[in-house]
């Protein structure tokens, strides 16, 4: 496989599955909780409350790790990607009216709210995993 149809094959992934884990650092351990993803090419990009506890962990370290893909029944072997990341937490009104969903009114009253912030996570390495059509993971850097 080429590195130009791997960097397809993980925006195939990226785009095409929206449940994935954000894992922070608190102190010394890792911090693992599902979150829903949108992507704009290789950039994440997930909503979260200023208030909880992962924007706390982002603002001590911005390096988080982000597993997206291998979903549905039977997922042993469907490809997924591996990704480390630079996280910055925004404020600003046109992130925030972008990513905006009205089901995110479980948890904000609007794209107003005051707590409402994006996270955007910005890949310094992406693996692309369990891709029948490689031997092994294959890998993109983007910090270079």
């Amino acid at each position: 496989m080429e590195q130009q149809q791997i960097k397809e094959e993980i925006l195939r992934i990226v785009s095409e599955n929206k449940v994935g884990t954000l894992s922070t650092m608190k102190g010394d351990q890792p911090f693992a909780r599902y979150m829903i993803f949108r992507n704009e090419e290789f950039t994440l990009y997930t909503i979260s409350s200023k208030a909880t506890e992962k924007v706390q962990d982002i603002l001590t370290n911005d390096k988080v790790h982000i597993l997206l893909g291998f979903e549905g029944s039977g997922g042993y072997g469907k490809p997924y990607i591996d990704m480390t990341a630079q996280a910055t937490v925004h404020d600003d009104k046109e992130l925030k009216d972008r990513f905006w969903h009205e089901n995110f009114r479980k948890y904000l009253t609007g794209p107003d709210d005051p707590n409402y912030i994006v996270i955007s996570c910005q890949p310094k390495t992406i693996r692309l995993i369990s891709h029948p059509d490689l031997d092994g993971p294959a890998t993109i850097r983007f910090d270079e």
